[in-house]
C-alpha cells in the first residue's frame, strides 16, 4: 500500500514548501509518505514537472454536468445569466466543447506519469447544494458519467488506472450495491476501480455523531457492497462531521450562491479533517486498499504534517 497526501500546485505552495526547509521530495520523506496524489484541474500541463513524486492525479471535475450533456436548456437558463457564462463553464456550447476540455485534462495529467486517475462525476447544481433536493437521480446521473467517460476513455493508457470518487450528492454515493454495479456495467474499460472518499461517504449520513459511529458506518456500507468492494483500490481518508451543518444549512433561507459562498458551504460539508480513533485500522484491514491518500485541507505545510502525523498514529503507523 502506498500512502500519499494530496497537492496542488497553486500560487505560493512552493514557497510555502521552501519554507519547511525541504523540497517537495525531502517533505514527502520526512512524512513517511511515498508520493502525492497530485491535483490537475486544467487544460495545460505545469511548467515544472512533478512526474519524480506523483503516483496518483485527482482530475477536474464540473459540479453541475448532467443537464448541459443531455440538452436541457430550460434547466442551463435557471443555472446561468447567460450563454456566455455556459461557454466559460464548459468550454463551448456543445458537447464536444466540454469533451475536449476532459480529453485537454487528461493529457495534461499524463504529463506527470501517473499510476492512476481520479474522477468525480457527481450532480448537485448550486440551489440543490443547499437544498439537498435533487433533480436528477443516482441511476440517472451515474449513467450519463459513464457515457462521458466512455467518449473519452481512449486518452488513457491501458496501464493507468482509472478510478471513481464517491460523493454525497447524485451519482456514485456507493450506498445502494445496484447503482455501483450497474455504474460499472456501463463504463467500457478495463483496471477501473473506486477511490472510496470516508469524508464523502460520512456525508451521506447526518446522523453521526463520532469518529467511532462514523468508521462502523463505512465498514458497514463496504460489507454490503459486497463483492463490489473489490473495486475499492484506493482511499481518500478524512473524517468529517457535518451532519448538524447539513441539516441547518437545508432549512436555512440564506444562501450564498458566489463562488466564494458555495466554496465555503462546501467546505463546512465536508470537513476531511484527520481521524484520531484507532479503529480506522479496521477500515483498512477491511478494504485492502493499493492507495492511501490522507487527504485534508490545509493551510500550510506544518499544518499538513500535523494532520497526517495525527492520523498515522490512529491508524497505528
Amino acid at each position: 500500500m502506498k500512502q500519499l497526501f494530496n497537492y496542488a500546485m497553486v500560487p505560493g505552495y512552493e514557497a510555502a514548501i521552501r519554507m519547511t526547509g525541504m523540497t517537495l521530495p525531502q517533505y514527502i520523506r520526512s512524512l513517511g509518505m511515498d508520493g502525492i496524489e497530485l491535483n490537475v484541474y486544467r487544460s495545460e500541463p505545469y511548467m515544472s514537472s512533478f512526474e519524480s513524486e506523483t503516483v496518483g492525479v485527482h482530475m477536474r471535475s464540473w459540479g453541475w454536468w448532467y443537464d448541459f450533456w443531455t440538452g436541457n436548456t430550460e434547466r442551463l437558463e435557471m443555472i446561468f445569466p447567460d450563454q456566455a457564462a455556459v461557454d466559460e463553464y464548459y468550454g463551448g456550447p456543445q458537447q464536444h466543447s466540454w469533451l475536449l476540455q476532459i480529453k485537454r485534462n487528461i493529457q495534461a495529467a499524463l504529463i506527470e506519469k501517473p499510476e492512476y486517475l481520479l474522477f468525480s462525476f457527481a450532480e448537485a447544481v448550486p440551489e440543490e447544494q443547499y437544498s439537498y433536493s435533487f433533480a436528477h437521480t443516482d441511476k440517472e446521473v451515474v449513467k450519463m458519467a459513464a457515457r462521458v467517460f466512455n467518449r473519452v476513455s481512449s486518452q488513457i493508457p491501458d496501464n493507468v488506472a482509472v478510478l471513481f470518487e464517491n460523493s454525497w450528492w447524485p451519482g456514485l454515493r456507493l450506498t445502494d450495491p445496484c447503482i455501483v454495479e450497474y455504474f460499472f456495467n456501463c463504463v467500457r474499460r478495463d483496471n477501473i476501480g473506486i477511490m472510496l472518499d470516508t469524508a464523502h461517504l460520512m456525508n451521506t449520513n447526518p446522523d453521526l455523531k463520532t469518529e467511532k459511529e462514523g468508521i462502523a458506518y463505512i465498514c458497514s456500507t463496504l460489507k454490503k457492497l459486497g463483492h463490489l468492494a473489490a473495486y475499492v483500490r484506493g482511499i481518500h481518508l478524512s473524517c468529517s462531521l457535518s451532519g448538524e451543518y447539513q441539516k441547518k444549512a437545508v432549512q436555512s433561507p440564506e444562501r450564498d450562491m458566489t463562488p466564494e459562498g458555495l466554496l465555503r458551504h462546501v467546505i463546512n460539508l465536508d470537513q476531511h479533517i484527520p481521524f484520531t480513533d484507532g479503529a480506522g485500522a479496521q477500515l483498512l484491514d477491511q478494504a485492502a486498499p493499493d492507495y492511501l491518500v490522507h487527504e485534508f485541507h490545509y493551510g500550510d505545510f506544518n499544518q499538513l504534517a500535523q494532520q497526517i502525523s495525527v492520523q498515522r498514529k490512529a491508524l497505528g503507523f
